[in-house]
């Protein structure tokens, strides 16, 4: 039963973390940091280089999701075993 659950759980993750992401400041902040970084960035490199940066991004972000999902599911199961 405790699978079924946080399976359940799962395709409403990542929703509800972006929303709680977005209300804070800080994120917010950050976001807005990234995408100025990444506009000096597409002023400077070549295409090809910009690309590859735009890849190693993307690889970098595909991991940290990854890793957030893992981190739910490992406090989801602490509270359910906590509520047993």
């Amino acid at each position: 039963m405790e699978k079924n659950i946080l399976k359940a759980f799962q395709p409403n993750i990542v929703e509800r973390l972006g929303e709680v992401y977005w209300r804070d400041n800080g994120y917010r902040e950050a976001f807005e940091k990234e995408k100025e970084l990444a506009e000096r960035l597409k002023e400077i490199f070549t295409e090809e280089q910009m690309a590859m940066v735009e890849q190693y991004h993307s690889a970098i972000s595909a991991t940290m999701g990854i890793c957030e999902l893992l981190a739910y599911r490992q406090v989801m199961k602490d509270m359910v075993s906590i509520l047993k």
